[in-house]
């Protein structure tokens, strides 16, 4: 090992008489973490508070804080002893990066202030070249109203009973790290199995966000949503206030990335959807900064400086200050990057995608896929002017074939695109529904941005390790609902806010790797609060489809799950309820029965069918299931699929080695019971993917199997 060390964002601090206060003088009320872990450094983080406050105005002086790293448990052998301050203009958070410690090591470290002390451990990666088995977990979208953080809880007890040759070694965290919005109407509990309730903490707190700094009237809005830094830095105290995530967070060093909610739900570039979702044209700049400030002080990563693939230039970078105001969009660029300054600038103050090694089989490589896509699939205006249901719109359950002419944008039909696009055509004494093409001479879409897409390409090529493993935010695969009816005979694609609203791209992506011959990309996914696994085609579209990856979506800690969304929505449209959920009681089945997942799996006709023949005298379910997806009645719209569970909360491990790669998905129970009690694992389905063979992933469940396995 070469000599430890370390570097910080803060000179070293002057001798303070403060750091002699007896214990009780202070505390640390977000925990510690670790993050980015790589073969010789780590980056560790806390936040120092007065333990009388619990937060600290920006007029309160710097706390002196002192970390030191050990290589024993017992924190004996000391290689690191430093001290730090942490100032008003961070929020009181401390980062260090330290250097120079061992591969594959384990490492413990302290934080002090005055007398008071808070303690936790992280892990360095192997060297490159090592030939080891790495095991690693994943996780997103932790609405921190919507239950326990019991994932982690669950996550840690399983670990604890794993050989040392399987325990975690770092955990991805795919983004919603925090949800922007309180008071939001969708969260109001209700009299039934599938919407909020009300939470209480450990300590007999409600478990709710408090009123934003911001705000003048916190019974004024319906839905209110974070403006400023202090507002973003409430939500991250307030989200890492609880006890388990501070625990996973103590014990493992966090690769993560952001999604939308650490801005602003659904966001693209600098643009967010609250005030003005008609046009799409709500520039948020403002917001996109004190979002990036806050996401940079409560996260602990490694950006300027980074390593990444040999040959490829690393382009993150740390947060930096910048003066941007709120403007509206102008057109965007031949890459569809919107160069108006202000945009142009709150994009520019963060860079936060990266790659890691983890020995001689892991590339790990982490995307940001929102602040350089472009424009929602379908404009907002459009998605008003045709009159789809309510809760279709603007980003959900939107037809393929107006999803797919717009993206294509002036590529479409051969670089011929149509002057509209046909949903309906017309019929004798009916006239059809028919879409002006509004991006015909538009380039077409994208969700990496040509810098970051380039970068994801050269990373993919040349790295050497045997396995590539891609943090993917949002949902791969094509996610696709046949027609619901004779007067909606257009395919639907069930998420265009994810990789299906911008498959034109998703291909050029998959077409690349089949092309370069870039073999065993598995993909680790998150944001659509369901659990799915199956592979990734070259082209969706083609006639023939090649296989050329895997992808495994984990559900959210969590958020409140795909199939309660639908449910609620389908309460609005009761002759489409059928298709999402049926009471099966009297048959022995669910209250709430998931055909929702049959849908996705064997289409429109045989969830309808289900729903038929289950509630007939003397029908089963296992009977009404053999009808429903019978020949000549089952279709599967999605034969990519190997995997659906539509209503789970939990959290994705996966183990690799030089000839797999071997993961599950654990679905725990439904975390809004007692915070004290351990959640319980409702099932864990288990993958395996064998080397240079994506269609040859097998899957094996334990515990209560999704509908409509039984």
């Amino acid at each position: 090992m070469g000599v430890a060390g370390c570097t910080d964002d803060n000179p070293e601090p002057e001798p303070d008489p403060g750091t002699e206060k007896p214990a009780g003088t202070y505390a640390f009320p977000q925990g510690v973490a670790s993050g980015d872990p790589r073969a010789t450094s780590v980056v560790l983080w806390t936040r120092a508070a007065l333990a009388s406050a619990g937060a600290i105005g920006s007029n309160f002086p710097a706390i002196i804080v002192r970390v030191q790293v050990f290589t024993d448990a017992d924190r004996t052998l000391l290689v690191v002893d430093k001290k730090l301050a942490a100032n008003a203009v961070a929020d009181h958070t401390v980062r260090v990066l330290v250097t120079g410690l061992a591969p594959a090591t384990t490492y413990y470290y302290r934080f002090t202030a005055g007398a008071d002390r808070i303690d936790g451990q992280t892990r360095t990666a192997p060297a490159a070249d090592a030939d080891v088995k790495i095991n690693l977990a994943w996780v997103s979208c932790q609405d921190y109203t919507a239950g326990h953080y019991s994932a982690y809880r669950q996550m840690i007890a399983d670990d604890t009973a794993r050989p040392e040759a399987d325990k975690i070694h770092a955990v991805v965290h795919l983004g919603d790290m925090i949800y922007e919005t309180r008071a939001d109407p969708f969260q109001v509990p209700l009299d039934d199995d599938f919407n909020r309730t009300a939470l209480t903490n450990r300590d007999g707190t409600a478990r709710v966000v408090a009123a934003f700094p911001s705000e003048t009237d916190p019974d004024k809005h319906p839905v209110v949503f974070a403006t400023t830094v202090d507002d973003y830095r409430h939500l991250y105290k307030t989200f890492l206030s609880d006890p388990d995530i501070q625990a996973a967070r103590a014990r493992w060093p966090f690769i993560s990335i952001w999604d939308d909610h650490e801005f602003t739900d659904d966001c693209w570039q600098s643009q967010a959807n609250y005030t003005d979702d008609k046009t799409g044209d709500e520039g948020s700049q403002t917001r996109r900064v004190a979002a990036s400030q806050a996401w940079f002080e409560y996260i602990p990563v490694q950006l300027t400086g980074a390593d990444g693939v040999a040959g490829v230039p690393s382009e993150a970078k740390d947060f930096a200050p910048t003066s941007v105001k709120n403007a509206a969009f102008t057109a965007p660029d031949a890459d569809n990057f919107v160069d108006e300054p202000n945009n142009a600038a709150a994009v520019g103050a963060i860079t936060i995608y990266r790659s890691f090694r983890f020995g001689k089989h892991v590339e790990l490589v982490m995307t940001d896929e929102r602040s350089y896509r472009s424009d929602h699939a379908v404009p907002e205006e459009i998605t008003t002017a045709i009159g789809l249901p309510l809760f279709f719109v603007p980003r959900n359950v939107l037809p393929l074939p107006l999803v797919k002419t717009l993206d294509e944008g002036s590529t479409a039909n051969n670089n011929n695109p149509p002057d509209e696009i046909t949903l309906i055509p017309d019929l004798p004494n009916m006239p059809g529904v028919h879409i002006p093409n509004t991006r015909k001479a538009s380039p077409p879409g994208t969700m990496l941005g040509k810098q970051q897409k380039e970068w994801w390409k050269a990373t993919m090529k040349k790295s050497d390790a045997t396995w590539k493993l891609w943090g993917n935010e949002v949902t791969l695969m094509r996610l696709k609902i046949p027609p619901l009816g004779p007067t909606d005979p257009a395919d639907r694609v069930l998420a265009a806010d994810s990789w299906d609203g911008y498959p034109t791209e998703r291909k050029e992506l998959m077409t690349f790797l089949r092309e370069e011959s870039i073999k065993n990309v598995v993909v680790l996914s998150g944001d659509i609060h369901a659990a799915f696994a199956g592979t990734i085609d070259d082209d969706f579209d083609a006639p023939t489809r090649s296989p050329v990856a895997c992808e495994l979506v984990g559900p959210g800690v969590t958020s409140n799950s795909l199939f309660s969304f639908f449910e609620f929505a389908s309460r609005l449209l009761t002759s489409l309820r059928p298709l999402v959920t049926v009471d099966t009681t009297a048959k022995g089945g669910a209250k709430f029965t998931e055909n929702f997942n049959l849908l996705m799996l064997h289409g429109t006709v045989s969830a309808g069918a289900f729903a038929q023949f289950v509630a007939m005298p003397n029908v089963s379910i296992a009977d009404a299931l053999q009808i429903a997806t019978g020949v000549g009645v089952s279709v599967n719209p999605n034969p990519h699929l190997k995997y659906v569970d539509t209503n789970a909360q939990g959290y994705g491990y996966v183990q690799v080695t030089a000839d797999q790669v071997a993961a599950q998905i654990v679905t725990i129970n439904r975390p809004i019971g007692a915070p004290t009690d351990a959640p319980g694992i409702k099932r864990t389905a288990s993958f395996t993917i064998p080397k240079d063979n994506p269609a040859g992933m097998t899957t094996t469940i334990t515990g209560t199997k999704p509908f409509p396995i039984i």
